[in-house]
């Protein structure tokens, strides 16, 4: 969780501009598009997002795809630019994979420094490969239609188009760098929520989360990725506490952090030697994952699982990840709930990318449903839209997409059990909240993280109780 970062920056006013033909300059205008009457919870699908992006070089590690992994953060620092080096007309250019409808193309631009050098510049589209290296020649192509785009009012553009298009460029037309935040199209088609996730949130409309790991014992929200295992020691680790509270309170569901920022993991993973196995705890069954699904099925309770992409220790790895969650998706049979964190926000889709993880969580486990705290707002990388409650404030009252409220029982607003650690929250603002979140089509994930023992505090368990007493 990011209990010290702020909220990435929402919805920002662009500049429309609609193509009136081929190399046109382009005038202010809005448009709708096809996805506008699609049915409710539906979002119109970023046709850029995740695909083949080159450009026509590449300045110190600017990759192509940074503009098309879906954050317009437009932060060289935060891996949120893709860059070429200073030539004559530069250009950045994609492949969305099959002819698509394309009704409006937003062009981002870097928000650190050097925002004047996107002006001049054109977009282009073509359902054939553009091959041609000079803009002119580019722009001349059969079947290119191209619009001419001569300044940033905001810190995108938008350009409105009607007509079919498999490949997209951006081309400068002197001598600059061509560097660019994000790429987005949009068309006919829209991203859905999925049945089950759907079901999911109706159906599980309270549960808790559970941050529980190294960082409980190194009394701090965000662990040191290079303790020692031997840190990590409950002494009195109770799962089936954590479930009676869950009960108690009238929950459906836990989620407990198998994996957070600091790479430790509470299995014995084979990709790792940065877990539970090495540390002196040998309760139980010597692995906390494997303690705490047992002890959530025994009271008939539903198993979520927090999982941090973002790995400090062993390092950002699709490979690694994909083995991890195999693991998790695997020896502990269904889990229903996949929380991840630090995802789109610090590890980039261009660096991780969604879709061959995603793939491989249907292909593994079909019914596991995806939380994906990356705060984009948006289903192509999320089952369930988080709100992380203490940075983002509840979710709107009227939403039809499915919604994950994430909240803190403590009025510190801690994750993990740390001395910052307070006393909990009046059982009346969380049921408000509860009844808030439920009437907005999302569940509500309430944190309490357990003790250096490994249990809840009494004063918790106690508060606990109270909710479940009156929601």
């Amino acid at each position: 969780m990011r209990s010290l970062r702020t909220r990435l920056a929402g919805a920002v006013a662009v500049l429309g501009l609609l193509a009136t033909g081929v190399s046109q300059t382009a005038t202010a205008a809005e448009g709708a598009t096809a996805a506008d009457s699609a049915p409710p919870g539906s979002e119109p699908r970023n046709l850029v997002f995740g695909t083949a992006a080159t450009q026509s070089s590449t300045y110190e590690g600017g990759a192509a795809n940074r503009a098309a992994d879906g954050s317009t953060n437009g932060s060289w620092g935060r891996g949120s630019v893709s860059h070429t080096g200073l030539e004559s007309q530069p250009y950045w250019q994609t492949d969305l994979g099959a002819a698509k409808k394309v009704d409006k193309v937003v062009v981002w631009n870097r928000t650190d420094c050097c925002t004047e050098r996107l002006s001049n510049f054109w977009v282009l589209a073509s359902d054939t490969p553009i091959t041609a290296r000079s803009l002119t020649d580019a722009r001349n192509q059969a079947g290119v239609t191209a619009t001419k785009v001569s300044s940033l009012s905001g810190p995108s553009a938008q350009v409105a188009m009607t007509r079919s298009a498999r490949y997209l460029r951006i081309q400068l037309e002197g001598t600059d760098y061509l560097s660019l935040a994000e790429v987005q199209a949009f068309g006919d088609e829209v991203v859905s929520p999925s049945a089950d996730a759907q079901k999911w949130v109706k159906h599980s409309p309270f549960g808790m989360f559970l941050h529980f790991n190294m960082s409980t014992y190194q009394n701090t929200q965000w662990a040191d990725p290079n303790g020692n295992p031997a840190d990590f020691n409950p002494t009195a680790l109770d799962p089936e506490q954590w479930a009676q509270s869950m009960k108690d309170a009238g929950m459906k569901f836990g989620v407990l952090t198998a994996k957070h920022h600091d790479g430790f993991s509470l299995w014995d993973t084979a990709q790792s030697d940065y877990d539970v196995a090495r540390s002196p705890y040998k309760g139980g069954k010597g692995d906390i994952v494997r303690e705490y699904v047992d002890a959530m099925h025994a009271k008939g309770l539903k198993v979520g699982i927090y999982f941090s992409i973002w790995d400090r220790h062993n390092g950002d790895s699709t490979e690694l990840i994909q083995n991890q969650l195999r693991e998790l998706l695997t020896k502990y049979g269904q889990i229903d709930y996949l929380w991840f964190d630090g995802w789109g926000w610090h590890v980039p889709y261009s660096k991780i990318p969604y879709q061959p993880v995603r793939d491989m969580i249907r292909e593994v486990s079909p019914h596991t449903v995806v939380a994906n705290n990356d705060h984009f707002g948006t289903l192509q990388t999320s089952d369930v839209i988080v709100y992380e409650v203490p940075v983002q404030g509840m979710p709107p009252a009227t939403n039809a997409r499915p919604v994950d409220a994430s909240d803190t029982l403590d009025t510190n607003s801690t994750w993990f059990h740390t001395t910052s650690t307070g006393e909990p929250r009046p059982a009346s603002d969380i049921v408000d909240n509860l009844h808030k979140a439920n009437a907005g089509n999302a569940l509500f994930l309430l944190n309490v993280g357990p003790d250096r023992t490994g249990r809840l505090p009494q004063n918790y368990v106690d508060r606990l109780k109270e909710i479940g007493s009156t929601s």
